[in-house]
């Protein structure tokens, strides 16, 4: 990874913690109705949290595009099939559903998060991105514990289900964050991993932290993911597609526009339906979670097979 393409990621994390601090700010002299904020995060996942998966349709022409004839048939159908797949799970049988995309999101945004720093293949690197992935889900749980089971329960379907209770929660948190502190300083100290990239692993999980004390879990799984998670991905497709950043960028726009323009409808015809049936909050949630899920599925597929070949 280019020494370049890192200090646009650290320029991500300096961004944010403005970004955060710019709206504690905003949260402590205004009372915002929680409809309104809900429905904010909504269109931010809808629109910037989703452009990155968006891409996916030109990942699927370059990786198929000379392999298979009707690609697009093939492709397009193998996807939506697969969305629509756990959607139809997710309805049987929503708790094994739930820790599924906990555990294999929790990979996904932990590989993701870490790979332009820990550029070798170490032995325990999954374990390692696991941990760091589920950060998102411990965190919420730990400051916010009932906020944050009710929303598993909106998920679930349920009313009285607790995922884990608080005191497993801690325990769990503060053995997770030891583990990475020693991972992270042992291959430092090997010199396997740079002062830089030491320290700036160490302010990523600190952001992560702050957002999710900072705000309610629905906020900060927005900002996370949106601004971190997503804005990543979006500057490392840009840095692909031309190292000039800003010509990449119209590249990557240019190209995964459409399908996040058709994604965000869905999206939003599948809030219109739900909010008939639920309440809004609640509503959001399930298109947030559960809607994620279904993407989630086909877009790591796809992420694996296109790094593989």
């Amino acid at each position: 990874m280019n020494y370049n393409l890192k200090k646009y990621f650290n320029a991500i994390n300096v961004f944010f913690l403005l970004l955060i601090s710019i709206l504690t700010a905003i949260n402590f002299f205004l009372d915002l109705s929680s409809t309104y904020i809900y429905f904010f995060c909504f269109l931010l996942i809808a629109t910037i949290g989703v452009s990155h998966g968006a891409y996916d349709g030109k990942k699927g022409e370059i990786l198929f595009n000379n392999k298979l004839k009707n690609w697009k048939f093939i492709f397009y159908f193998t996807y939506i099939a697969l969305v629509i797949l756990v959607f139809v799970f997710w309805y049987l049988n929503p708790l094994i559903s739930l820790i599924i995309f906990l555990f294999v999101s929790s990979l996904h945004f932990g590989k993701e998060d870490l790979e332009i720093y820990l550029d070798k293949k170490y032995k325990y690197h999954l374990f390692i991105f696991f941990l760091k992935g589920s950060l998102i889900i411990l965190l919420p749980l730990f400051f916010n514990f009932e906020q944050t089971n009710i929303i598993f329960n909106t998920i679930l379907f349920s009313k009285d289900y607790v995922l884990l209770s608080n005191n497993y929660t801690k325990f769990i948190l503060i053995l997770n964050l030891l583990i990475q502190v020693l991972f992270y300083l042992y291959i430092y100290l090997k010199k396997k991993l740079t002062r830089d990239d030491f320290i700036a692993i160490i302010f990523e999980i600190f952001l992560i932290i702050m957002v999710f004390y900072l705000f309610a879990p629905i906020v900060a799984f927005t900002l996370y993911f949106c601004f971190m998670h997503s804005l990543k991905n979006i500057l490392l497709i840009s840095n692909e597609l031309n190292p000039i950043l800003f010509k990449g960028f119209q590249i990557f726009v240019k190209q995964s526009l459409f399908l996040t323009l058709i994604t965000f409808f869905i999206l939003f015809i599948c809030l219109i339906f739900l909010t008939k049936l639920n309440l809004l909050e609640n509503s959001i949630e399930k298109i947030i979670f559960i809607g994620l899920a279904s993407l989630t599925l086909p877009h790591i597929i796809l992420h694996y097979f296109s790094e593989k070949y």
